[in-house]
C-alpha cells in the first residue's frame, strides 16, 4: 500500500472477483434457497471494513441485521424484501445501504460480486 495507509487502492482483479478468499458458509438457518458458497477480498478493515465480495446464487432470511453495510453492485441482481413485503431489486452500477437492524430476505440472483463497505469497529469478517 506505499508508504501511507490513508490511502487504499481497491485493485482491479479483486473486483472482477479474481482470487478472492473463501469463506464460511452462510448459517444453515439463513438460507432459503441456493448455493452457501462465497468469496471476499479484504482490502482494509479498521473502523470501516472494505471488500470486494462475490457469491453463488441463494436467497437469505435477514434477521436484525448486526451493520450498516453500504453496497455497490458490480454483477448479478439483488432482490430485498422487507417484512412487510416490500421489494427493491438492484442491479449492476447501482448501490443501496442495508442499515443495521433490517429484518426480511436477501436474494442474490446470478454470480452477485460488489464492493462491501461496513460501519463500524464491531464487524469482524467471517474467516
Amino acid at each position: 500500500m506505499g508508504e501511507s495507509n490513508k490511502l487504499i487502492r481497491l485493485d482491479p482483479n479483486k473486483l472482477a472477483g479474481l482470487e478472492l478468499d473463501n469463506f464460511a458458509p452462510y448459517p444453515s438457518e439463513t438460507v432459503l434457497s441456493g448455493i452457501s458458497e462465497h468469496e471476499r477480498w479484504q482490502f482494509d478493515h479498521d473502523e470501516l471494513f472494505v471488500g470486494a465480495y462475490q457469491a453463488k446464487p441463494a436467497k437469505l432470511a435477514l434477521k436484525d441485521y448486526p451493520y450498516d453495510e453500504f453496497m455497490y453492485l458490480l454483477s448479478g441482481k439483488i432482490d430485498i424484501t422487507d417484512k412487510d413485503g416490500n421489494l427493491q431489486s438492484f442491479f449492476p452500477g447501482q448501490a443501496l445501504v442495508l442499515k443495521k437492524g433490517f429484518t426480511g430476505t436477501f436474494e442474490m440472483i446470478g454470480n452477485v460480486r460488489k464492493i462491501a463497505i461496513v460501519a463500524g469497529e464491531q464487524y469482524s469478517p467471517p474467516k
